[in-house]
C-alpha cells in the first residue's frame, strides 16, 4: 500500500518467504481446478490491486504458472477468460439472475484421472452436479505434531457399543462428542419414558451391562449423509446387532449381498 497524489494505491504483496509453489499442472487433481488456480491468480491480481501494477502482476501470474508446469496456450486461454469475466461481471449478473438453475443434487467422488470425468458426464444429464476430492492430500505425508485426542471427545463418528455378556452390538452415529451420546445411551434406563431404546431393553430383560468405557468408532464422517450410510452400512455387517430393521430402511438393496459377506471389525 502507498500514498500517490493523495490517494491510496494497493499492490499485492508477496511475502519474503515466498516460494512460487502452487498446485502444479501434472498432479493428479481436475483440470477445472487447475483452472480455478488460475483464476484465483488473476482475481487477486487485478481485483486487490491499483491498475498501474496489472501489468506487472500478469507477467508475475504467467511466470509462477510457468513455474509449476502449466501449458502457454492453457494459461493464455484461462487469462482471457477470465479477464473478460471481470470486465462483464456487472452485466452478466443481471442478465443471468433468472437462469438459475435449482434442484441440482451435488456428491462428491474421488477424482481418479480417466474415469471421474467419463462419470461425470454420464450423471450431468439426470440432474445430479459432481464435484471432486483428492485422494493424496498433504496430511496424509505431513504430520501435525499434536496429540491425538481421545476417542471419547471426537465428534461426527459411527460407532459401536458392546454387550459385556453377550455379543450383541449397537451401532449409531452422531455429530456430537462421542462422550455425550454413549452417556445418553448409559442413563436411559433411568429416564421416565414410556418409549425405551433397544440398549435399555436389552438391560432390562437380561440384565446385561455394556462396555461403556470401550465404545469402538468405525468411521468418521463430517457429512451428515454420508455418516447416516456409513452407519446403516456398519448395521449391516453387524453379526449379532441391537439396532431396528428400520435404521437401515434406506440403503438401497442392491448391496445387500456385499455387506451380508462383510463385517465392521
Amino acid at each position: 500500500m502507498m500514498i500517490k497524489d493523495n490517494f491510496l494505491q494497493f499492490h499485492w504483496y508477496q511475502k519474503p518467504t515466498y516460494s512460487g509453489r502452487i498446485l502444479n499442472f501434472w498432479s493428479q487433481h481436475p483440470i477445472s481446478q487447475k483452472i480455478g488456480v488460475i483464476y484465483e491468480l488473476v482475481d487477486k491480481a487485478f481485483l486487490l490491486s491499483h491498475p498501474v501494477f496489472h501489468k506487472k502482476n500478469l507477467k508475475f501470474i504467467i511466470d509462477t504458472l510457468l513455474l509449476n508446469d502449466f501449458p502457454l496456450d492453457f494459461i493464455f486461454a484461462n487469462i482471457k477468460k477470465r479477464i473478460y469475466t471481470i470486465m462483464n461481471k456487472p452485466t452478466q449478473q443481471n442478465s443471468n439472475v433468472n437462469n438459475i438453475v435449482r434442484g441440482n443434487i451435488w456428491f462428491t467422488i474421488p477424482y481418479i484421472r480417466g474415469f471421474s470425468d467419463r462419470f461425470k458426464s454420464i450423471v450431468n444429464g439426470i440432474n445430479r452436479r459432481i464435484s471432486f476430492f483428492s485422494i493424496n492430500k498433504l496430511n496424509d505425508f505431513i504430520k501435525v505434531q499434536k496429540d491425538p485426542l481421545p476417542n471419547e471427545t471426537k465428534k461426527n463418528v459411527v460407532y459401536r457399543i458392546k454387550c459385556n455378556d453377550c455379543d450383541v452390538t449397537h451401532v449409531g452415529q452422531t455429530r456430537r462428542k462421542l462422550k455425550t451420546r454413549v452417556n445418553e445411551h448409559r442413563s436411559h434406563i433411568h429416564w421416565n419414558t414410556s418409549s425405551r431404546s433397544v440398549i435399555t431393553d436389552h438391560r432390562l430383560e437380561h440384565n446385561h451391562e455394556f462396555d461403556w468405557n470401550n465404545v469402538d468408532i468405525l468411521d468418521c464422517e463430517n457429512f451428515y449423509h454420508k455418516r447416516l450410510i456409513s452407519e446403516m452400512i456398519c448395521i449391516k455387517t453387524q453379526r449379532n446387532s441391537l439396532n431396528l430393521k428400520t435404521d437401515t430402511e434406506g440403503l438401497d438393496q442392491s448391496y445387500a449381498d456385499i455387506l451380508d459377506k462383510q463385517c465392521c471389525t
